[in-house]
């Protein structure tokens, strides 16, 4: 594949899941003024307090368990995307009427957002992947407190300058993806629901169980397994009885603390 090719393919992804990420299943929803989505912007500004209030960024331990996480869900998502393509192979559209044409173009549109979210999702985790790797490699440890602003500007140091500023920008970026990731995964899975919930109300049987008594979990517990569930809310209760007990001096000095809060209020 030439460098064009993969160039196109990635602006055509990006494209499609800034879309989707605004987008209903009816594709009447209009874009948004700013050109990102509120939780964009919610993610933009946590990524801005993140850079102006941890000068140090994200410490090693950190950097390992993201670098375990995003590479499992990465996996993770490009098996279901396998998985949810099978299932759209094997749609078929017979609507008769306007319901059921409305009904299949939104189960269509459900599948395609899924398939454009999860993509996308595989993408930014991806380049946050490359980013944590870089940042152990290259400037990992520059901390911001160890520098000065000068009063004059013949007293710059360029080179310095641009080296801080390009670390500001990785570390800004580095958390705006890794939120935008999990704002995708969250539209992702929403999508996913919709469809399964669609096609489940659509094959829904007819309630067996009009006139008939049916017993509660509860009551099913008790029947099936008296002694038992007596001995296991017994143990349960004693674990927790036990862990108050073990616990109660702080939890008597938060109280007390708690106490004091409210009699200062009133």
């Amino acid at each position: 594949m030439g460098l064009e090719n993969l160039l196109y393919y990635i602006l055509k992804l990006i494209a499609e899941g800034h879309k989707w990420q605004y987008q209903n299943a009816t594709c009447s929803n209009k874009a948004p003024r700013l050109y990102f989505t509120t939780l964009q912007w919610v993610a933009l500004g946590l990524a801005l307090v993140f850079v102006i209030t941890k000068p140090s960024g994200l410490n090693n331990d950190i950097v390992d368990y993201l670098l375990s996480s995003l590479s499992i869900m990465t996996g993770f998502f490009l098996a279901l995307v396998v998985v949810v393509y099978e299932k759209h192979m094997g749609m078929e559209f017979k609507a008769t009427n306007e319901d059921e044409r409305v009904n299949e173009y939104k189960l269509w549109n459900y599948l395609r957002q899924f398939n454009v979210l999860t993509s996308y999702a595989i993408l930014i985790s991806i380049v946050v992947i490359i980013i944590l790797i870089g940042s152990l490699l290259f400037g990992h440890e520059t901390h911001f407190s160890d520098y000065v602003l000068v009063s004059h500007l013949r007293d710059v140091d360029w080179l310095l300058t641009i080296k801080l500023s390009i670390i500001v920008l990785i570390r800004f970026l580095l958390i705006y993806f890794l939120l935008d990731f999990f704002i995708l995964t969250i539209y992702a899975i929403s999508s996913l629901f919709q469809f399964v919930n669609v096609k489940m109300n659509e094959k829904q049987p007819s309630n067996p169980l009009d006139g008939v008594r049916v017993l509660t979990d509860k009551q099913t517990l008790k029947k099936d397994y008296p002694c038992l569930s007596i001995v296991v809310k017994a143990i349960m209760w004693m674990a927790l009885g036990g862990l108050i007990v073990y616990e109660w001096e702080p939890i008597w000095k938060v109280f007390q603390k708690v106490l004091s809060m409210f009699s200062n209020l009133f």
